[in-house]
């Protein structure tokens, strides 16, 4: 009877053989991926690239060469034959649109919170833990069948000190059945408490709430960055705003020179009807009305770029970037001549700039890095010290009750040292992080150097843009006063359809560069207070 229970015994310790190792070899094997049914899709056209026929999507019939010029040329002359919506907008207006629907700044404006969660995460590293644990064992003492059960059980707390040290507090019981006739239960009941502390290597507060530093560093720099982003969006919406309004004052003027160069060819065709031209008029100036037809195509192309623009930037609701919507700024350019302070802007610039400010965490953060990597180097010395006191009964109860009557107690007391011989690691680590902030500091003085070109190139472009518009003026001036004279002397026979053609063009040419003058010179007052760190306009925006 003996022999068969130890040859069961024997065949159940190799049947959990056998299963220990079918888990291990599983586990081992690889585990194929489940892709969701759209990911399955996504997955399998990345193996082709597809073709497209642009005619297949034409949503009415494909137009020949002719009959699309006809078309085109009677949509010049009557621009709002279809009349799209229009919209009118000053540049607050826009600025208020910006602030309430951008995406790139709703983008940004999270970021903040996102560090703020990091910091809050680096902060709980000194948090206290509760741990516990339960056991049960039951075994055989000898072949005559004797067998003791144990129930174990421990609670306690833990928590990491910013010195860096740890205390923990534990009170482990345990109850064992002894099945024999003579033994019956014995309990037993502890209460310990270790203290672990650091002594070179690792310790001091500010060691150990290094992260916690470097996250409210980083928390800053966060906030500094999207200041930044928030300058550069709304400064991009005082640009984009005044590039459409010279963009519709330029299809402006391009529609009134088609229509110039539509009158020069009445105005011929008169003239060789009654015998005062040749017919030769009469080509040069339908050659002119031909020319003139690209640049309004050219002219309504770019205000529909900047329209789309302009709708991204705002993100309305009510200004979707497939709906043709003409979008009509309606401020106007209000220059003037300034005598700036290209020194004390560029002062100004340096104190405001939150490029600045960021190098300045980074040195802060850098700092820390240093006195961390230092720290590393030194030799890892530890002192821990240790208190038990324990009792037994047989009753559980009995046990727990007798814990800390100070009958059996335990003081143990260690100090332990760990050396490195060369430490080569920790010293390389210790002067990168000096370098580092070498590289950074000479960052900042690069900065520095490039914040006042940018303020000095500012500067020059707003007086420049100004000289432009006073240059412009008197262009203007002059390209209407010869295109009247070069009509007089058409009239009276002593000039050709080319000529006033030619001189429409320049007078053209002329209100096109006085419109870009008035443009530029808001754009260039946006880019020098973007220079500074600031944006135009009264108040104050909260981030």
């Amino acid at each position: 009877m003996t022999t068969l229970w130890q040859d069961i015994r024997y065949g159940l310790r190799l049947l959990r053989c056998w299963v220990l190792a079918s888990l291990v070899l599983a586990g081992c094997g690889g585990t194929p991926v489940r892709r969701a049914p759209e990911l399955e899709v996504l997955a399998a056209r990345s193996g082709a690239i597809e073709r497209v026929q642009l005619k297949d999507q034409s949503q009415s019939e494909p137009m020949s060469i002719e009959r699309a010029t006809e078309e085109l040329a009677a949509k010049v002359v009557e621009p709002n034959a279809v009349p799209h919506r229009t919209v009118e907008l000053t540049l607050e207006e826009a600025r208020a649109a910006a602030l309430t629907n951008n995406l790139d700044l709703k983008f940004y404006l999270v970021g903040p919170s996102i560090a703020e969660q990091a910091l809050d995460e680096e902060r709980a590293k000194f948090e206290w833990t509760f741990f516990g644990s339960a056991g049960y064992s039951h075994s055989e003492r000898d072949d005559e069948g004797n067998t003791v059960t144990v129930q174990s059980y421990e609670a306690g707390v833990e928590a990491p000190l910013q010195t860096g040290g740890l205390l923990r507090a534990s009170l482990p019981f345990r109850r064992a059945d002894y099945d024999v006739d003579d033994i019956g239960g014995v309990s037993s009941a502890a209460m310990s408490v270790s203290y672990v502390q650091s002594l070179l290597r690792g310790a001091g507060t500010r060691i150990n709430t290094h992260s916690i530093r470097i996250a409210t560093y980083q928390k800053d720099i966060t906030d500094v960055y999207t200041k930044l982003s928030a300058i550069a969006i709304l400064a991009n919406v005082d640009i984009v705003y005044w590039q459409l309004y010279a963009a519709r004052r330029e299809l402006d003027v391009r529609r009134e020179q088609y229509k110039l160069a539509e009158d020069q060819l009445d105005h011929a065709r008169r003239k060789v009807g009654a015998g005062a031209a040749a017919k030769i008029e009469i080509v040069r100036a339908e050659a002119g009305l031909a020319g003139r037809l690209e640049d309004v195509i050219n002219a309504e192309t770019s205000v529909r770029d900047r329209e789309r623009d302009f709708k991204r930037i705002l993100n309305r609701e009510d200004l979707p970037l497939n709906v043709g919507i003409d979008i009509l700024p309606t401020s106007e350019p209000d220059p003037i001549g300034l005598d700036l302070d290209a020194e004390a802007i560029a002062a100004a610039a340096l104190d405001n700039r939150m490029e600045m400010a960021e190098l300045e965490f980074r040195l802060a953060v850098d700092d820390l890095d240093i006195a961390l990597a230092r720290n590393r180097t030194l030799p890892d010395v530890t002192f821990d010290y240790r208190y038990a006191a324990t009792s037994e009964s047989g009753s559980l109860g009995r046990a727990l009750g007798d814990v800390g009557d100070g009958s059996l107690q335990d003081h143990a007391v260690g100090i332990s040292a760990v050396i490195p011989l060369g430490n080569r690691a920790a010293q390389a680590r210790y002067r990168r992080a000096r370098l580092e902030k070498a590289r950074d500091r000479i960052d900042q003085e690069r900065l520095r150097q490039s914040i006042r070109q940018e303020v000095y190139d500012a500067v020059d472009a707003l007086q420049q843009n100004w000289r432009r518009i006073l240059a412009a003026e008197q262009g203007v001036v002059t390209a209407y006063r010869d295109y009247k004279v070069e009509q007089s002397q058409f009239t009276l026979g002593k000039s050709t359809s080319t000529f006033v053609l030619q001189s429409a063009s320049r007078l053209a040419d002329a209100q096109s560069r006085r419109i870009r003058a008035f443009a530029e010179y808001e754009i260039a007052q946006v880019r020098l207070a973007r220079a500074t760190g600031t944006l135009l306009g009264r108040g104050r925006l909260e981030i």
